[in-house]
């Protein structure tokens, strides 16, 4: 699980506290290293791997209409410093442009090794041409909470202060793809326009001297005003939809992660140019903040455009520094010592040495981490309630489950759908099962981030697991306006039995914000699999099986599927508007669009979609509302009514694939 620390350290101090755990121990860090070698334990050395990025961005002149042409984004080997055969890079194909992103392909692969590690990026840009260093940026999409201020990415540097970090735990790979991605995945960006940066360096009385681009500064220009009548020619930028560069300033510094904030009295002017300080020193080095002017925007226009159909090589460095963990558990064997260890913030590793049972629900402290080895064991609630969640993480508490069981009192629901007993409830927290049954439950996993306070939204990873539930196994409420980073769920390699929907979202007001994964998972629920009603919901489902009454429905947001197979084995029911939930219409995948948002599914690739009654797919739209779309790009589609069918209100087009059984005519057919 990715995580960069609440309050900011450099990744060689970050290393060093890792060795050194256990302060109080007699034993030197070069006595556990040899500890380590004898017992066969290491994974991975301390070490660094170097890997250069080479973006070859081939433009038509056009670029500014998105159109360009495919090109490669490879990745090579510079320098190892661990086992090559654990962390792999890859070829890959882009489109590049202005305004485009992508993501780094990284895959690093723990699953036979017996410790945890802990993996830190960095990327350099010193290799490129100083304008593009401008213009190219590296982060990741995440909410954390850095020096009191929550943030929705985090911007890669070459330094150890900007760098973004996973945790790999034994038996898991990391796969982070265009395609697919089990964590939050490093992406790169070339900004639109270049209207402003963050960048490290020193600003003195007549000079400046940029050593490295670290985070763009970004707006709309089309609201933009700038001074061009004054005495200076370049055009400071004056306001942007009616807010001061001040004020704006002033609200990008809120939510930057920086411990300085940008001083807009501070600021030092040179030539024409004005530059703000952040973090600097008594040498006035560090971090600066600049907007660009009106001249240098329109300069960065024509510089971008220049070089509109050339083959350009645009060269930066990852760099991976990987740190072997291995596992000094705190040994429990009963419920007393269990609840100890779980509230002694000291302790971040707990192992069961045997089964155990709860009385009471176990609540982690806020910003708490600790990973639970259930070692084999199972951990089972005795408590008679029949509304109850066994384990939470709320407010920054983060809680790691690996290798056992865990089941419930049996005290399910009678009423369906309802969810009274929860086995893992997180609100804005993270939670990573691997390799862990649940059962005896209503809900295995309950998120809700509908809170509107200062933690970041949760992050939930669910990696080789087979959850088994009475009502919906995973529920997932976002936290709307609230939050500008979404409620994350990745969900890979398990398998999902359900009485009610497999993974359910809710529609309501400031539910919405969600981004999940679904990948080679067997997702099975009584009446869906995936019921997806929210907006500003991104879903990826690849290489899984999803069987329902209806298999996916989908009501708000945006769901592409790739090479699965999704089947509807109810009987058939007409479509129909429904206010709250969904009608079971028996299709393969149904789309919903009633709600005052867009509802979008895309199928590509190898996927087999079929219905035993009703359609295969299906989309059911209403006037006056947001629209619904279906795209079907490939795939073989087969229903017992027929293989397609819509009601002619929103968008049903077929770019390729089989259809068995009939398409309704009105929906476009596309030669390809």
């Amino acid at each position: 699980m990715p995580r960069n620390p609440k309050k900011k350290q450099n990744i060689r101090k970050r290393i060093n506290a890792d060795l050194n755990k256990k302060a109080d121990s007699p034993e030197s860090v070069e006595l556990a290293r040899i500890k380590k070698v004898t017992r066969r334990q290491l994974f991975l050395a301390i070490g660094t791997l170097v890997v250069v990025i080479v973006l070859l961005f081939a433009m038509t002149s056009a670029w500014y209409t998105n159109v360009s042409k495919v090109t490669s984004l490879r990745l090579k080997t510079e320098q190892w410093g661990f086992d090559a055969d654990s962390i792999s890079v890859s070829d890959v194909e882009i489109s590049a442009a202005p305004g485009m992103k992508g993501i780094v392909p990284i895959n690093i692969d723990n699953s036979e090794k017996p410790d945890k590690v802990r993996i830190y990026i960095t990327i350099s840009k010193a290799q490129m041409d100083y304008e593009m260093q401008k213009r190219i940026f590296f982060y990741a999409d995440t909410a954390e909470t850095l020096n009191g201020e929550t943030v929705s990415r985090i911007y890669l540097g070459s330094t150890d202060d900007n760098y973004f970090e996973y945790t790999v735990l034994p038996g898991q790979r990391l796969i982070l793809t265009e395609d697919y991605y089990n964590d939050k995945p490093i992406k790169w960006e070339w900004v639109y326009d270049m209207e402003g940066y963050y960048f490290h360096g020193t600003v003195g009385n007549d000079s400046v001297s940029a050593d490295e681009f670290i985070r763009p500064i970004e707006y709309d220009l089309d609201q933009a005003v700038f001074d061009l009548n004054s005495s200076d020619p370049t055009g400071r930028l004056v306001s942007i939809s009616g807010v001061s560069a001040d004020d704006f300033l002033a609200d990008v510094s809120s939510h930057d992660g920086y411990s300085g904030t940008i001083d807009v009295d501070n600021a030092k002017i040179v030539g024409n140019r004005v530059f703000y300080p952040v973090e600097v020193d008594e040498n006035d080095t560090g971090i600066w903040a600049y907007l660009c002017t009106y001249g240098e925007i329109e300069t960065g226009i024509r510089y971008d455009t220049a070089i509109a159909g050339e083959d350009q090589d645009i060269t930066a460095s990852l760099n991976i520094t990987a740190v072997n963990l291995p596992v000094d558990p705190e040994k429990v064997a009963d419920e007393g010592s269990f609840r100890l260890a779980a509230a002694n913030s000291e302790v971040e590793f707990i192992e069961l040495t045997d089964d155990i049972q709860l009385n009471y629900p176990v609540s982690f402290a806020s910003d708490k981490e600790v990973t639970l080895d259930l070692h084999g064991f199972e951990i089972t609630y005795a408590g008679e309630e029949t509304s109850y969640a066994m384990f939470q993480t709320r407010n920054g508490a983060s809680l790691t489950v690996v290798d056992g069981v865990v089941t419930g009192n049996g005290n399910v629901s009678a009423s369906e759908g309802s969810m009274s007993t929860i086995a893992f409830y997180s609100s804005c927290g993270d939670l990573t099962l691997s390799h862990v049954k649940t059962t005896g439950f209503d809900t295995a996993v309950y998120v809700s981030d509908y809170s509107g306070g200062s933690y970041p939204d949760s992050t939930i990873c669910i990696y080789g697991c087979e959850i088994d539930t009475n009502a919906s196994a995973i529920y997932v409420l976002g936290n709307g306006e609230f939050s500008d980073a979404p409620t994350q769920i990745i969900l890979s390699d398990s398998t999902i039995t359900s009485g009610y929907a497999g993974i359910c979202g809710n529609g309501s007001t400031n539910r919405w914000g969600t981004d999940m994964v679904i990948m080679n998972s067997n997702v099975s629920g009584k009446y869906a699999a995936l019921y997806q009603p929210q907006q500003k919901a991104n879903t990826l489902i690849s290489g899984s099986v999803l069987t329902g009454i209806t298999g996916l429905v989908v009501k708000g947001g945006t769901v592409n599927i790739t090479d699965s197979t999704v089947s509807g084995t109810g009987p058939y029911s007409a479509a129909r508007a429904s206010g709250n939930g969904w009608t079971d219409t028996g299709d393969g995948i149904y789309v919903e669009a009633v709600y005052n948002w867009n509802a979008v599914v895309n199928v590509r690739g190898n996927c087999v979609v079929t219905s035993e009654n009703s359609y295969a797919v299906q989309m059911f739209g209403k006037t006056g509302v947001g629209s619904g779309r279906i795209v079907i790009y490939d795939g073989e589609f087969t229903g017992g009514r027929g293989a397609a069918n819509w009601n002619s209100i929103g968008s049903f087009q077929i770019r390729n694939g089989t259809f068995s059984g009939g398409v309704s005519a009105d929906i476009t057919r596309f030669d390809n």
